[in-house]
């Protein structure tokens, strides 16, 4: 599976998951406020009927004759007193009592009816209501029902009706039932507790309203949470492009330089760690190219470097065996030495391919270099003065303790003092300088003339690399030299440089750790 598809798949998977989430969590939310809603409400509608109340209790003084009227409402209709028609309005003086059934308080205050404190003024407002709603002396007989009638079920009471209990002032039941997760709402009369009225906590939505509101409600949220994840699709899709693109060009660009494209290159753009990664991978291709043509060069310069002294000696046999020179030992002397020097490229090409490969062997010790300088130059010195050069040193006082191997480092300096020697014009001067500064022992060999160009001094460590106007194979210099010491201070953790001279020639600079 490509990286876009599992990408944009991976974009879609989480937004889809967070969307449903959000989507359950807000119905969650919605449904439970809508329910602690509606609870509110309908305790809020409770306060007619606690009006209604405190004006019962205002005239009785006492919940107990409501609580009498009740149960003498729930008698069976053969025990309760006859009644053939509704009983007299007491004078205008005497305080009327309006209800004489919790029942008919919860009617009058559902349809909205607050109960006066005299009967002329009840009787001129809701008289028409009383004698409708007034029980009738005598029950109707029921007609009788069909046996497809009996089994048909019977309407389901509604179930919106308030059922509230009343509670004296000090939360004692009276009428209906209480439990632990009913509502109170306080009955006060002129600012003083009387009561209160317990309502049931509705659990889930029956009104027809509110169930229509809440699945329009659901429905918008539904078609809301689709909208934002096509958009998220929409967003996502070139999104995902937008990150993906680069990766392609990485690819295609890592593809070339498997087939051996060193001179491909990636665009950079932005400052990411992608960015990071193409600058990176230029870098790379740049390498590889600048590796793979010094291995060329090197190749053809180990061609070259071998070609030439096998052809000389190859030349003077083939002359010998023509009698175009004598076989003497002037001609064998000739011989020698270019087999000596064929020897001795030879094993320069093999220590510096043992360093190369990390195969030289290092027996690292505490030496005081400013001893092994002072060793070689005594050996250099009848060299020296037999080619009319002469040799300046300057070795600070005391010991300079490094951590080295003496014969890696006497062959350091060995070779830096002979490439002064082979290259400096005769009569000339070469100064060998020894300091300490900070933590570290500078090592700095210096010649007169000539110099090197500024464009050859980068290259003097490179491997069979030699300045052809002035250090050519007649000096019998193999160009391997400085590449080899090069590599042997990079062993002891040093650094080696090249410069112009003040007197003229070159001037080399190794630092090597001290031992603190």
């Amino acid at each position: 599976m490509k990286i876009f598809t599992k990408l944009i798949l991976t974009l879609l998977f989480i937004s889809l998951l967070l969307l449903s989430l959000i989507y359950i969590a807000v119905q969650w939310s919605f449904d439970r406020g809508m329910l602690d809603y509606i609870n509110k409400k309908e305790l809020a509608s409770l306060q007619l009927l606690s009006n209604n109340l405190a004006t019962f209790y205002q005239q009785e003084q006492r919940w107990t004759s409501l609580v009498e009227s009740t149960h003498e409402s729930r008698r069976p209709p053969h025990k309760r007193p006859n009644r053939l028609s509704p009983p007299p309005f007491p004078a205008k003086s005497v305080q009327f009592r309006p209800s004489q059934t919790w029942h008919q308080l919860l009617k009058f205050s559902h349809d909205g009816i607050t109960l006066p404190t005299d009967a002329e003024q009840y009787l001129a407002n809701h008289g028409d209501f009383i004698r409708n709603h007034d029980r009738p002396p005598y029950r109707k007989k029921r007609p009788l029902r069909s046996r497809t009638e009996e089994h048909q079920p019977r309407p389901a009471q509604n179930q919106n009706t308030l059922h509230p209990s009343l509670l004296d002032a000090e939360k004692k039941l009276i009428l209906g039932r209480l439990t632990a997760d009913f509502s109170l709402q306080a009955i006060n009369l002129n600012g003083e507790l009387i009561g209160y009225l317990a309502l049931p906590p509705k659990t889930q939505l029956t009104d027809e309203f509110d169930l229509a509101f809440l699945a329009q409600i659901k429905a918008n949220l539904l078609y809301i949470v689709l909208g934002l994840f096509l958009i998220i699709v929409i967003i996502a899709v070139p999104l995902s492009r937008h990150f993906v693109t680069p990766i392609k060009r990485l690819e295609h660009a890592m593809r070339a330089l498997n087939n051996g494209d060193f001179n491909v290159k990636t665009d950079v753009v932005g400052k990411d760690e992608l960015a990071s990664l193409s600058l990176h991978f230029n870098d790379l291709a740049k390498t590889l190219e600048q590796n793979e043509s010094s291995r060329n060069t090197w190749l053809a310069n180990i061609s070259h470097e071998l070609r030439t002294p096998i052809a000389i000696i190859k030349g003077e046999i083939e002359a010998i065996e023509d009698g175009i020179r004598p076989l003497d030992l002037k001609s064998l002397s000739s011989l020698n030495d270019e087999v000596n020097h064929l020897h001795k490229l030879v094993n320069d090409l093999s220590t510096l391919s043992n360093a190369e490969i990390g195969a030289m062997r290092y027996q690292k010790d505490q030496l005081n270099l400013a001893d092994i300088i002072e060793h070689n130059l005594l050996r250099h010195h009848q060299h020296a003065n037999d080619t009319s050069i002469i040799i300046n040193q300057q070795i600070t006082k005391g010991d300079v303790i490094i951590w080295a191997d003496e014969t890696r480092v006497n062959q350091l300096i060995d070779n830096l003092i002979n490439n002064s020697l082979k290259y400096t014009q005769a009569p000339g001067t070469i100064y060998l300088s020894l300091s300490k500064e900070a933590s570290y022992a500078i090592l700095t060999i210096c010649d007169s003339a000539p110099s090197v160009p500024d464009n050859s001094l980068p290259k003097l460590f490179d491997h069979l690399y030699r300045v052809e106007s002035s250090r050519n194979r007649k000096t019998g210099g193999s160009g391997l030299g400085l590449a080899l010491c090069k590599k042997i201070m990079s062993a002891h953790q040093g650094t080696i440089t090249a410069s112009h001279a003040k007197y003229g020639g070159l001037e080399v600079t190794c630092t090597f750790p001290l031992i603190t």
